[in-house]
């Protein structure tokens, strides 16, 4: 099934026309890395905050505030740019397992993150300088890290993996 789906993307116009641009892939995958660089920086700055290993004098939903923006439209322009890069070489991506598990880690680091957001949203004063956060909020922080880096990790291995 999904190697007919492949065989259609690439019979459609718009993935003609990817392939046959020879700037539009590279672009995108440039853009692409530099929107994952935003959210690992963003994740890092808010997870290390949240383990109290950085960003102390900065509460917890001071921090969130000021990265959680900018995550969110990274996540938006790298749905653009994957969608992109998707329609241009369908058979590499969705037919490789590093993507396909770049795919599962991806919903799984977006429900961390969201739930993280709610934690934070809903304790406005969670994470003073002095507080100490509970293992729940600890725990979503290291495996936010533990996902956004092997998203990575995964995106890296779809050029090499077949």
């Amino acid at each position: 099934m999904l190697e007919s789906l492949c065989a259609w993307i690439e019979k459609t116009p718009l993935s003609a026309g990817i392939q046959n641009a020879g700037w539009i892939i590279p672009v995108s995958q440039i853009v692409h890395i530099l929107g994952l660089a935003v959210i690992l920086f963003s994740a890092l700055s808010i997870d290390l905050r949240i383990l109290g290993v950085a960003g102390r004098r900065t509460s917890v939903p001071g921090m969130a505030a000021h990265f959680l923006p900018w995550m969110w439209g990274a996540v938006v322009l790298m749905a653009a740019t994957g969608t992109i890069l998707i329609i241009g070489e369908p058979r590499r991506d969705l037919l490789n397992p590093a993507f396909q598990t770049k795919m599962l880690l991806l919903v799984c680091a977006l429900l961390s993150t969201a739930a993280i957001q709610r934690v934070v949203r809903s304790t406005p004063s969670l994470g003073g300088p002095r507080d100490s956060l509970g293992w729940p909020v600890r725990t979503l922080a290291v495996l936010s890290l533990a996902l956004w880096f092997s998203i990575a990790i995964c995106g890296r291995l779809i050029a090499y993996v077949t």
